[in-house]
């Protein structure tokens, strides 16, 4: 009878924890599942901040590519009728000037026009033939805007926007002062920045992650 006792005996400590290994297993496993969560959530910190430089890239990106491909139109002129035309003139194809801030061509607003929309007429009063790029809205977070002289509407282009910047060169590559009405008869080189800012700041720096898209544009139709 004591045999088989002392054998059950041994076999229960075989089998199971002491209380000190239960211990250790159980601060072991909080350890490892501690790392676990820390890999976790850096990795969800890491997907959130690449998603938010993504989407602002594609935001610039996207209102560069609309902007250049309408930029080199400027001017567009299949009749030749801007020949008795002046840069003041109410009916001039080019870059223009206005009354209103954001209707000037100068080095935060573009606004210009062209004769390219179906068949010429030698007038710039066609759907999407008077054009206006501009920012609105104060300090680092802005709204870039494009604007159509038809509608007399303006339409959301992108947003994030912290600076929007326009500078203009002549054939030889000197930079113009677009303060002068002559000045806009000889543009030749639009040079665009947008920097733009991610929509939330950053979860690990906590800033917002900026970056700037530069592009020249050569303008194909004054006088080239």
């Amino acid at each position: 009878m004591m045999v088989i006792m002392s054998i059950m005996t041994l076999n229960k400590k075989e089998n199971g924890f002491t209380m000190l290994e239960l211990v250790v297993y159980i601060g072991m496993s909080s350890i490892v599942l501690a790392a676990v969560m820390k890999v976790y959530v850096t990795n969800t910190y890491i997907n959130s901040s690449q998603k938010g430089m993504t989407e602002m890239f594609q935001n610039i990106r996207g209102a560069m590519q609309i902007m250049t491909r309408e930029i080199r139109m400027a001017g567009c002129d299949p009749l030749v009728t801007n020949k008795g035309r002046s840069v003041t003139s109410g009916d001039y194809l080019g870059f223009l000037d206005n009354s209103s801030d954001l209707l000037n061509t100068d080095d935060d607003s573009i606004h210009f026009t062209h004769d390219s929309t179906g068949e010429a007429d030698g007038w710039a009063y066609s759907e999407n033939e008077n054009i206006a790029y501009y920012v609105k809205g104060t300090g680092s977070n802005k709204k870039l805007y494009r604007w159509c002289d038809i509608s007399k509407k303006e339409y959301l282009l992108a947003t994030d926007i912290k600076e929007f910047k326009i500078e203009y060169y002549d054939d030889d590559g000197n930079k113009l002062n677009m303060a002068k009405d002559s000045s806009r008869a000889n543009v030749r080189v639009v040079k665009i920045s947008i920097t733009g800012q991610t929509e939330k700041p950053d979860i690990l720096s906590k800033k917002k992650k900026e970056a700037e898209l530069t592009t020249y544009v050569r303008v194909r139709n004054l006088d080239l």
